[in-house]
């Protein structure tokens, strides 16, 4: 009851203490807004918000990776990774930033970690995509490609590159 006169009272002080004029131009306003937003969706700016999707192709885990000083997640060997989400990237180009770690036998074979970095073109993105996936390939190769889902465009490569038949396409 309270919340309610208290609501109508600023109403009434607002949008009632306003000159019509006024009162007309945000109506205008907040009604064009309505149908670019419901009518046009084509007009709306591209999103920049994304989630980012890893996949090793690799024997070595992926300790920590960043895709424009954003961080993706880690990866184990041959594997995928976690889904890092809310993430804004943007630009015509990207900078791919990884740490490759190693496991108990290749530290015992005298393995190092390494940290490696690589800016590659952004590939092209449509309205609908939501998922930034990066692979990581052998000779510290990286591809990045969108998707509107969780399927990678890269999902016909083979997780371990190194068993590739002949005549594969990476």
């Amino acid at each position: 009851m309270l919340v309610r006169w208290i609501w109508n009272w600023l109403f009434r002080q607002i949008w009632l203490g306003l000159p019509k004029g006024a009162r007309w131009g945000l109506g205008a306003l907040v009604a064009g807004y309505l149908v670019w937003l419901l009518l046009m969706p084509n007009l709306h700016p591209m999103p920049t918000d994304t989630s980012i999707r890893g996949h090793s192709h690799i024997d070595r885990p992926v300790h920590r990776f960043w895709v424009n000083g954003r961080w993706g997640g880690n990866l184990g060997p041959y594997g995928g990774g976690g889904t890092v989400c809310c993430q804004r990237i943007s630009g015509d180009t990207t900078e791919v930033e990884w740490i490759l770690s190693i496991t108990g036998e290749q530290e015992r074979q005298g393995m190092v970690v390494e940290e490696h970095s690589v800016t590659l073109p952004m590939p092209e993105r449509t309205r609908e995509d939501r998922y930034l996936h990066v692979h990581f390939l052998p000779n510290n190769e990286v591809k990045l490609g969108w998707s509107p889902n969780l399927v990678s465009p890269y999902d016909h490569l083979p997780k371990r590159l190194d068993q590739r038949e002949e005549g594969d396409a990476p």
